[in-house]
């Protein structure tokens, strides 16, 4: 530990040469000059990627301390920019380490050691649990969270040794996963192996079935799964699934409109169009926009589907442009395409408008 006092007044005698062919000067003792500053990569993990959405989770999975990297952006060179507060919420853990390990239900030991599938096909899936109370006395979860990043069927919940299928206290199949609330608490003394039976899509060629644990008993935070050798029942060792594919899919795909000619009327039939897609290949969330052009290849307006990541989605529209004025009747072509770092081709449909 080096004092405040040290750091900053401590002198030090400095010499240099003003040129190669000067001899060497010696500068009076002086404070303030200080050494580099060097990455204490000893004690510290590298930074971790950048995290710019909400409800991000951090997967820190090491540590006792935080240290955090904040950048602030601006839409324009006049605006200001402020960080107004920072909160940091801590919680007791559930479970020493909670270990989870996913594989294909038909392929539970996969030769090659990692889960692969195909994209866009819905496939089972099987998740073992395991939690360790060994080196703590924590109280235990009844919920547990599986996150797919997509929509999820529950096929079924095993426990015990051996594993017995069991009927769960509650399902809630969520837009991203499921949500199993166990029929009994999982505790040191009551510690049973856990098997989730699912069946979900993958649109990425790498997806982390993330999990969590909770006490609904408490108003606590949730303790992460961390991927990891479970049993020998399972081989992957890991939460990641890969996604195969011969010819990689297009990132837009399965194109479809809740009518082939929208009749903006106010008649109640059809004055909505429902615009569903699917999204593949994207990491993360970025900006869709759907355009409709007119036959001539103008623009005759735009629709903002925010941001959006991998999956099946959906977007309605009024036919109307920006300034909220309804198309004239006609032939229009809606064109899809996400503003991705990687070129990504625009989906372009045909579309009637009539009155």
């Amino acid at each position: 530990v080096v004092t405040r006092e040290r750091y900053e007044n401590e002198l030090r005698t400095r010499q240099f040469r003003p040129n190669l062919e000067a001899p060497i000067v010696t500068l009076e003792p002086r404070p303030g000059l200080r050494a580099s500053i060097s990455y204490d990569d000893e004690n510290w993990t590298f930074w971790s990627v950048p995290f710019t959405g909400s409800g991000q989770s951090l997967n820190l999975r090491s540590g006792s301390y935080l240290q955090l990297r904040i950048t602030l952006e601006s839409q324009s060179f006049d605006d200001f920019v402020r960080l107004d507060s920072l909160w940091i919420e801590t919680a007791p853990l559930l479970a020493g380490d909670i270990v989870g390990e996913v594989a294909l239900r038909a392929d539970p030991r996969p030769a090659r050691g990692f889960t692969e599938v195909a994209l866009g096909r819905e496939t089972d899936f099987v998740y073992d649990l395991k939690a360790d109370f060994s080196q703590v006395d924590a109280p235990g979860f009844d919920v547990v969270r599986i996150r797919t990043g997509s929509r999820t069927r529950f096929g079924g919940l095993e426990m015990g040794a051996p594993l017995l299928p069991v009927e769960p206290a509650r399902i809630v199949e969520e837009q991203d996963g499921l949500l199993i609330h166990l029929p009994a608490r999982v505790t040191r003394a009551d510690n049973p192996p856990l098997r989730l039976l699912f069946s979900t899509a993958l649109f990425s060629f790498a997806t982390t079935f993330t999990g969590e644990v909770v006490d609904s008993g408490r108003e606590v935070l949730p303790q992460p799964v961390v991927g990891g050798d479970v049993g020998e029942a399972l081989s992957s060792n890991s939460l990641r699934v890969l996604g195969a594919s011969d010819a990689a899919p297009g990132v837009v795909q399965d194109l479809s409109f809740s009518t082939p000619v929208l009749t903006p009327n106010g008649d109640g039939v059809h004055d909505r169009l429902r615009i569903r897609y699917t999204l593949f290949r994207l990491p993360e969330l970025v900006p869709v926009e759907l355009a409709v052009y007119a036959l001539d290849g103008r623009v005759v307006a735009r629709i903002d589907a925010g941001r959006q990541d991998a999956g099946p989605r959906e977007v309605e529209w009024d036919g109307r442009d920006e300034s909220g004025a309804l198309l004239p009747p006609g032939v229009y072509l809606l064109s899809i395409a996400p503003k991705a770092e990687f070129a990504a081709p625009a989906r372009i449909r045909p579309l009637g408008i009539a009155y």
